[in-house]
């Protein structure tokens, strides 16, 4: 860790240039002339694009207004979908990443005159949620397509498969996040026992300690909210998928919700391990191209339209942000629309 501080800027550099590279190599072989009629039927489908974005902001708002609890009624839906989405774009284009959106959140919440406490435990809950629901399907998504690319009887090997990830992963989530005896931190202890501090700080077992009680407590009082707000970091995903599947619909694909929802979440995938790159610059271009194989297509210029499509609307919603931004800066609480 300490090797990671200290050349960490210099890391990167390269992993940047590392990724542009790859995505350049991929730009030299694309015909330009085919995308300009590719981009051609895309203005409508643009629009549908930002709907389905819109909705998928609005369900992970949704969710984070349950986590808040009997605290809820003072933000409204309005509120809360601002500040969520400064604090979201701000994580994604700052280099201290997540903790800066998410301090930035409490900052807004505490000024609607919500504790420092409960609005650090909302917002650690949701994110927990939006996690545990982001693996979810990372994990369905892998079996889906190791199946569709080796099995026979797809269907139903996909049953069972799926039926055993979801009850092994409520069984975990049980066990690990909501039981009242914090195995997670406890497991971390021992994990830490066993290979030292070197590798794993007192901090970081105190970190791991308080989710594990914040995510119990929150269960253990709010259930059904809980339930609620973990389908619906569900759904935000589902959404996220379904601007693949409108683009390549679009661009004349036959493609299921299920292979768009693998694309989406293998992108999920290289964008968190690229997360110390602001903005994610090239590897979400590399992770789309790579995803995009995956499910057999294979074609240059889709992949560079599909790469636009989806900057140009992280774009729009940066541009919202910024007008967001502005309006919690400039109003008083009780003038935001709820």
């Amino acid at each position: 860790m300490a090797v990671y501080q200290k050349y960490k800027k210099a890391i990167k550099v390269i992993l940047l240039l590392l990724v542009l590279g790859f995505v350049g190599q991929f730009i030299m072989h694309t015909n330009f002339q085919e995308i300009g009629g590719y981009l051609k039927q895309m203005p409508f489908t643009f629009l549908g694009v930002l709907g389905l974005s819109f909705f998928a902001y609005l369900c992970a708002t949704i969710a984070w207004r349950l986590c808040l609890g009997e605290d809820s009624s003072k933000a409204g839906i309005g509120q809360l979908f601002m500040i969520r989405h400064v604090g979201e774009m701000l994580s994604v284009f700052n280099p201290t990443s997540v903790v800066a959106g998410e301090t930035l959140k409490a900052h807004y919440l505490n000024k609607r005159g919500i504790s420092t406490q409960n609005s650090i435990s909302s917002i650690l809950m949701s994110r927990i949620l939006i996690i545990l629901s982001a693996f979810l399907l990372m994990l369905l998504s892998s079996i889906y397509l190791i199946v569709n690319t080796f099995g026979a009887d797809k269907n139903l090997i996909l049953v069972i498969l799926g039926a055993i990830i979801l009850g092994g992963f409520g069984y975990l989530l049980a066990r690990f996040l909501l039981h009242s005896k914090l195995y997670l931190a406890k497991a971390m202890k021992k994990l830490q026992n066993r290979i030292g501090k070197k590798y794993i700080s007192d901090s970081l077992c105190a970190s791991v300690e308080d989710i594990n009680r914040t995510s119990h407590i929150f269960y253990n009082h709010n259930r059904n909210k809980f339930t609620l707000a973990f389908i619906l970091s569900v759904v935000h995903w589902i959404l996220g998928a379904a601007e693949f599947y409108l683009i390549l619909k679009t661009l004349g694909f036959e493609i299921s919700l299920l292979n768009a929802l693998a694309i989406e979440m293998g992108v999920i995938l290289f964008k968190t391990i690229g997360a110390i790159i602001p903005g994610q610059v090239g590897v979400e271009e590399y992770a789309n191209k790579i995803m995009l194989e995956m499910v057999g297509i294979a074609s240059n210029e889709v992949w560079l339209v599909v790469s636009i499509m989806r900057r140009a609307r992280q774009l729009f919603w940066v541009g919202v942000a910024g007008i967001f931004y502005w309006i919690l800066a400039r109003s008083k609480v009780e003038e935001i629309a709820n």
